[in-house]
């Protein structure tokens, strides 16, 4: 055998060789892709399976945008929201996927406002106040003055609008009075705790001898409960009004009127969230702290 035979057999040896290494790479590479692929399926069931758990409040307190995504759907995320995601489709009577989906696209969605867990409570307190509040005393004169002619004018006909009338009479007393009670009585409180927490003192610390650190846990119970109370009534309003829906003889006062109260309605909703599922539990989580 001459030289040259010699270096060409060992060349196609080697190429040999290097065609097996390669096609044991291309079958490694696929069998981590294939590894990876159900990794990923994986994660994702397993953040299916995290956010079905998760409560309602939580996820929206952890990104607002999503409260659009239950609204939609018709879930509850303020005083309901101690309720998980998967048992709130259930309630709902929507399927799970269409809702984890319209999740997913609000994240995908351009960063809104900050996140309101971040901020100090008493910011978050001033920031109830000053926009919830505040929408809610614009706004009650005008539903009153609405409910009031729309059930004079259109009652014999639809009977439901008394009820309406009565419910929004009612809501509006309710609400008045528990803004009140937060403004005037636990809204201080709030700011007076989150400047004992900057300050690293402890309850009780700069008031006279003999006075009484006030407890907060029943009045953040009382409520709680105005809370779930005034969402019934919304809830029933919505149902007497065919969710907000006029009738073909509705006239334009009559749309208006209904239009309202889906706005209020709509308010109401990331009022109560912001103190329900933020606010309330910041302040138990604050007293706890400083205990």
């Amino acid at each position: 055998m001459t030289q040259n035979s010699v270096q060409d057999l060992a060349n196609t040896t080697e190429n040999a060789a290097n065609t097996a290494q390669n096609a044991a790479n291309t079958a490694q590479n696929a069998a981590n892709s294939a590894q990876n692929a159900a990794n990923t399926a994986q994660n994702a069931a397993n953040t299916a399976r995290d956010l079905a758990q998760r409560t309602v409040g939580e996820v929206v307190a952890e990104d607002y945008r999503r409260a659009a995504v239950f609204e939609r759907y018709g879930i509850d995320f303020c005083c309901g929201g101690n309720r998980s995601v998967g048992d709130a489709c259930e309630a709902s009577g929507v399927v799970y996927d269409d809702v984890a989906r319209a999740l997913d696209e609000a994240d995908a969605a351009p960063a809104a406002a900050s996140d309101v867990r971040s901020w100090p409570l008493n910011e978050l307190a001033d920031h109830i106040v000053a926009v919830h509040h505040r929408y809610v005393r614009e706004s009650l004169p005008p539903l009153l003055a609405f409910s009031e002619k729309v059930a004079r004018v259109h009652g014999e006909r639809h009977a439901e609008l008394l009820e309406i009338q009565g419910l929004v009479s009612e809501l509006a007393e309710e609400l008045t009075r528990h803004m009140e009670a937060e403004e005037n009585m636990l809204f201080p409180r709030v700011a007076e705790m989150a400047g004992m927490a900057r300050a690293g003192q402890q309850p009780g610390e700069g008031r006279p001898a003999g006075a009484a650190t006030p407890a907060l846990a029943a009045p953040l119970d009382m409520l709680e409960d105005d809370h779930e109370h005034a969402g019934d009534m919304v809830h029933r309003i919505r149902s007497l009004s065919g969710d907000f829906t006029p009738p073909e003889d509705g006239c334009t006062t009559y749309r208006a009127f209904y239009a309202e109260l889906a706005e209020f309605e709509s308010d109401l909703h990331r009022h109560v969230h912001l103190e329900n599922n933020v606010l309330f539990p910041g302040l138990r989580a604050l007293v706890e702290a400083q205990a």
